[in-house]
């Protein structure tokens, strides 16, 4: 049984088996048992919370307990509107489907549980309609659907139909005595002797992560039956890997600056990303002036260090930036913080983000302009497009001939607008637009015309020694 991951080995069956969030687990067997009744008001929940609180097993543990099959989608790999349209899209409309993919009526088949994993992580030029698809879903969907995030903002934000027409459930960090109580049965079955100070060290180090408590307790019980009080010392050296959530906890909220160290080191990303963190989520946590300062003023050589390791290619700078960025922003704190944060995406990043998008959309734009007005993209985006976008704006008839003209999409016409993609006033528009193309290409073909009763009849006489032309015939 050793060779088995854990995680799934002992991931629950029921919802009862989900631990942890009892309030938030009958509200999801709450809307499930409206499903089995009818169809409910909101037919598609967001299952929200860090990592490793049990999202995607109670969705697994549904599907099993109400005998629903499953159709699971991770955004992660699957991200843009064709995927989610010909996998999910497709399904949730027709009653039911078998496992192999035939449509069935509901007679004939057992209801499907959509599952979209990672659904906030739909982002950037590649995922272009991916919000509208998942829109479109929660919209229209006749079959249960779940999607699973760590951040719910970052996906509403992009549409208030998600945000609106969602049942939005909040999976908490798992406590220590209920993690204490899962663990010690995964040992007992797995004939494991365990010292408790292990089961503490394990519990520590998760931070409510009930996936990755597992993992260590696998870990360390690989080949090693009988643990021993070096196990925990191996473990308290060796943390288990960190987001960058937690890391932004460690090193601004605890007050361990050598705990800060060890966590930095775990955590996959680079000085500069952590650099960013820290500067976006500092003014959250210290709140005295003089702390501020102190913290700012390590971010600031951390940010010579790395400036001179890019110069000079000499990597091993990075250590210095990294003692800057964990331990000195740590020990600026005068006192340990109280109450609970939420730390916050970097600005930056996402700003970066935002405006390559914006210049993708802003350039495919200006294509279509550079084609009707014989000018160059570059000579479109700087000179023509910021005049068309304040017509556009402030003229319907000219906006409805543009749209028509140049064959805008939904997500241009949004982008000329500066309005949400699923916008009410978007759809109408371009219900328009459409219903203006049709009347326009029926008034653009000519009724037949009839030939006047000679040229039908008659035909001039070709002259002797010359050949005929076409333009005669």
């Amino acid at each position: 049984m050793m060779a088995d991951d854990w995680t799934e080995l002992y991931r629950p069956k029921r919802l009862a088996d989900v631990v942890g969030n009892p309030k938030a687990i009958n509200e999801l067997r709450q809307w499930a048992l409206s499903w089995e009744e009818g169809r409910p008001e909101r037919r598609a929940v967001v299952l929200m919370g860090p990592p490793g609180v049990g999202k995607t097993s109670a969705a697994l543990a549904l599907a099993s307990e109400f005998n629903w099959g499953l159709v699971e989608m991770n955004a992660s790999d699957q991200r843009n509107a064709d995927a989610i349209k010909r996998v999910a899209l497709r399904g949730s409309r027709s009653e039911t489907f078998t496992d192999e993919g035939e449509f069935l009526s509901s007679k004939d088949g057992r209801r499907k549980l959509i599952v979209l994993d990672e659904a906030d992580n739909i982002f950037g030029r590649e995922d272009s309609g991916g919000i509208p698809a998942i829109a479109e879903l929660v919209a229209s969907t006749q079959q249960p659907v779940v999607l699973i995030v760590n951040d719910f903002y970052e996906l509403s934000r992009k549409s208030a139909a998600i945000k609106n027409g969602t049942l939005q459930l909040r999976l908490s960090r798992v406590q220590a005595g209920t993690m204490r109580s899962v663990l010690r049965k995964i040992a007992l079955d797995q004939g494991l002797e365990v010292p408790q100070r292990v089961f503490e060290t394990i519990i520590e180090n998760s931070n409510g992560d009930m996936r990755a408590a597992i993992r260590d307790l696998q870990a360390v019980a690989e080949g090693n039956l009988e643990m021993g009080e070096d196990d925990a010392f191996v473990l308290e050296s060796r943390m288990s890997v960190k987001s960058m959530y937690d890391l932004m906890r460690d090193v601004l909220h605890e007050g361990d600056s050598r705990r800060a160290r060890i966590t930095q080191m775990n955590v996959d990303e680079a000085p500069e990303q952590v650099m960013m963190w820290l500067d976006e989520n500092v003014p959250l946590e210290y709140k005295d002036p003089e702390d501020l300062w102190r913290a700012y003023e390590h971010l600031s050589r951390a940010d010579i260090f790395l400036a001179r390791a890019t110069r000079r290619q000499y990597f091993g700078l990075w250590a210095y930036a990294t003692d800057h960025n964990t331990i000195g922003v740590c020990s600026a704190k005068s006192r340990p913080g109280r109450g609970w944060v939420q730390y916050r995406f970097p600005s930056y990043i996402m700003k970066m983000s935002r405006s390559k998008a914006f210049r993708a959309m802003r350039k495919g734009i200006a294509y279509k302009i550079s084609e009707h007005t014989h000018t160059s993209t570059r000579r479109s985006a700087q000179d023509v497009l910021p005049y068309l976008t304040e017509l556009f704006r402030a003229d319907r008839e000219f906006r409805l001939a543009m749209i028509g003209a140049m064959h805008l999409s939904t997500e241009e016409v949004a982008f000329l607008l500066d309005k949400k993609v699923d916008a009410a006033e978007i759809k109408q528009l371009m219900q328009e637009a459409e219903r203006s193309k049709t009347v326009g290409e029926k008034a653009a073909t000519p009724p037949p015309q009839r030939a006047p009763e000679e040229e039908r009849h008659e035909r001039r006489p070709e002259p002797k020694g010359k050949q005929a032309s076409l333009f005669e015939y």
